[in-house]
């Protein structure tokens, strides 16, 4: 039985999104390596990689929009092509701090628009009751891209040198894009492999797109996206400080050599993978078995990151090496089964602004991650300390459960009119 062909199109958005962490994440793993090799001090390497973040985060609106209301085809391979450049670009950073810094910072820039992308292709594409099970199997290949850059990573810089690790990812993401570009349509109904019977089950099952086309600006003002935006900043903060210095932390604070640490970190790595394929398949499965759709979408995922907070503590006081991994697995399994809510939540606000929207969570999210890994250098700085950072992650995921869970309500939502050609524009793009 031939696999349809909606399947497929995750399954290279996967791949795209591996290939994308890939390019994020080899920096953190190279940087036991980096560091001495360029004269970086902890602080100052925070400040590199908070340079991505800075990137990564001041685009993801724009990046949403453009998907909404362009070719949202088109967005992903210019995406996946610039960060893929700036990514080859990064050892010529050893010339001047100030020049790593800004090739980090369009790195970031590039990769900002791929989610927000995905999230719009995907509600063109994927049947209401799938699609949240659909947004984190594509984003899923985040964590496979960090399970395989770990190792991949650590024995690039010991068999070659830490520079190759950069020329070796920037040839992925070159090959990927021709792959998209081959593959992919804006709409099912363009696509010339499709068959009728999954045309017409797509577009029957699709989330409705409502008729008066809203100007994307108005979502900045909507309580509920303030709040779903203010939830995911605070889990964010505390997620890219563990993603980029969890690497520093096992060797330096539990005493792992470099090649272990690329074994062992990709044990965190897999259960964050587990908990996002699980995440979007407990809140599809909560939604059709006629939970509510507060519950299903955000209550019920808000509650799995109650449940992982304890963990994280635990981590940073058991006095076992690996009872202190596992800490750290079972709290990234539990934050992850809650972005099936996240990114379900734009969809049941508006169908034809889930990019845009997508794009206001991640802005803010990454607004919250920009500050994780560079407060938590300046904090190991000035104290010597590596349990405090950490401690001030569980912090924010507290507010993170405390706003999702009583705060956000994923209703339908009625925005202002837009007027004029915006209107005509997004009207053509939203019935593409």
């Amino acid at each position: 039985m031939a696999v349809p062909v909606r399947y497929r199109l995750i399954g290279v958005l996967t791949a795209g999104a591996m290939i994308n962490f890939i390019d994020r994440v080899n920096i953190s793993v190279a940087a036991p390596a980096m560091m001495p090799a360029l004269g970086l001090n902890k602080a100052e390497f925070g400040v590199v990689m908070s340079a991505f973040l800075a990137g990564y985060t001041l685009f993801q609106f724009p990046g949403g929009l453009m998907a909404d209301r362009w070719n949202t085809k088109r967005i992903i391979a210019l995406s996946c092509l610039g960060f893929s450049v700036f990514t080859a670009l990064t050892p010529l950073g050893g010339l001047a701090f100030g020049l790593m810094v800004a090739i980090r910072f369009m790195v970031g820039a590039f990769e900002s628009v791929s989610f927000p992308a995905y999230a719009s292709m995907n509600s063109r594409w994927i049947p209401r009751q799938e699609y949240s099970r659909a947004q984190t199997v594509s984003l899923s290949g985040s964590y496979l891209g960090q399970t395989i850059g770990y190792p991949l990573t650590t024995w690039i810089v010991a068999a070659f040198s830490w520079p190759m690790v950069f020329y070796f990812n920037a040839v992925l993401g070159i090959l990927w894009m021709g792959v998209w570009l081959w593959f992919s349509t804006n709409t099912p109904r363009e696509h010339p492999r499709i068959s009728e019977s999954e045309l017409k089950y797509i577009e029957d099952n699709r989330a409705s797109r409502p008729g008066v086309t809203v100007s994307p600006w108005a979502i900045l003002k909507s309580p509920t996206v303030l709040m779903l935006s203010a939830s995911y900043m605070f889990l964010v903060y505390g997620v890219w400080m563990i993603v980029l210095w969890l690497p520093t932390y096992l060797v330096e604070g539990r005493g792992f050599s470099m090649q272990a640490m690329g074994w062992v970190g990709m044990i965190p790595t897999v259960a964050s993978f587990v908990g996002l394929i699980g995440g979007g398949v407990l809140s599809d499965t909560l939604l059709r078995r006629g939970f509510s759709r507060r519950f299903a979408r955000a209550q019920g995922p808000a509650l799995c990151i109650g449940a992982g907070v304890p963990f994280l503590v635990g981590a940073m006081y058991s006095p076992s090496a690996g009872v202190s991994v596992a800490c750290f697995a079972i709290y990234l399994f539990s934050i992850n089964l809650a972005t099936g809510g996240y990114w379900s939540v734009p969809l049941e606000l508006n169908p034809k602004l889930v990019g845009a929207i997508s794009g206001v969570m991640t802005f803010a999210g990454n607004l919250g991650g920009f500050f994780g890994p560079l407060s938590a250098g300046y904090i190991y700085q000035a104290t010597g300390n590596w349990s405090l950072p950490f401690l001030t992650a569980a912090g924010g995921a507290i507010i993170s459960f405390l706003i999702f869970y009583f705060l956000v309500r994923p209703e339908p939502m009625e925005f202002e009119q837009a007027t004029g050609n915006a209107t005509a524009a997004e009207s053509a793009v939203g019935e593409a």
